[in-house]
């Protein structure tokens, strides 16, 4: 068989895959998984389609009932990724729920992988800002008014052979309205601001609220 990408260590087989979707399933609160899961996942199924991929140059008996094995274990392990996918994300969704709704930060992210951290973070954003935007204007007998939502962004790697001058990140800004507080890129809480209120923010933020005409660039 020919080599593959293979990480340092690799301890998954299809019984621990199956045992990691009995305790999701099983259990309210989302589970530990080890932080190379999705690379020894991605190995596994690689190996696993490569021996099926070579079975086929094979015309024995035994052949025949290998690849038929391998069918079948191929079928099931993508079965088993979806449904397990599928109830992290569901938890994932209710985490950020929760936790835009009472507004604190106990709750335990600890258990996230690094692509679930990023998904918890944008639903997190979108979910406050909109409970600021409409609920609590509302309590506050205001019309309902969505302020700019800032998601997490991927980190792009500039080219080696050139660096561009670095850029101012904040701008002064001066408001033009009353503005609600608000949840940054790393969910950091902005505001609120009053009318004629002076800040430092991020770029981003500033060039949203000016070209709303909420705030003027000092």
């Amino acid at each position: 068989m020919g080599a593959l990408n293979q990480p340092e260590q690799v301890v998954l087989t299809y019984e621990t895959l199956y045992e990691h979707l009995r305790k999701e399933k099983t259990r309210e609160e989302l589970q530990k998984v080890e932080p190379n899961f999705h690379q020894d996942v991605l190995y596994y199924l690689k190996d696993k389609q490569q021996a099926y991929d070579e079975s086929l140059t094979k015309n024995d008996i035994f052949s025949q009932s290998e690849r038929d094995k391998l069918h079948i274990q191929l079928a099931n392990i993508k079965k088993i990724l979806r449904d397990l996918y599928d109830i992290r994300e569901r938890k994932i969704i209710n985490m950020a729920v929760n936790s835009s709704r009472i507004k604190t930060h106990i709750i335990d992210t600890a258990n996230l992988l690094p692509p679930e951290q990023s998904l918890f973070q944008s639903i997190h954003a979108v979910l406050s800002q909109h409970r600021t935007g409409i609920v609590n204007r509302m309590l506050e007998l205001r019309e309902p008014e969505l302020l700019p939502v800032v998601l997490p962004v991927p980190e792009m790697k500039a080219p080696e052979t050139f660096v561009e001058p670095a850029l101012p990140t904040k701008k002064h800004v001066k408001f033009l309205d009353n503005i609600e507080q608000f949840v940054g890129e790393e969910l950091e809480m902005y505001g609120p601001y009053a009318t004629n209120d002076e800040a430092e923010l991020p770029c981003e933020l500033a060039e949203i609220l000016i070209s709303q005409g909420k705030a003027v660039e000092l």
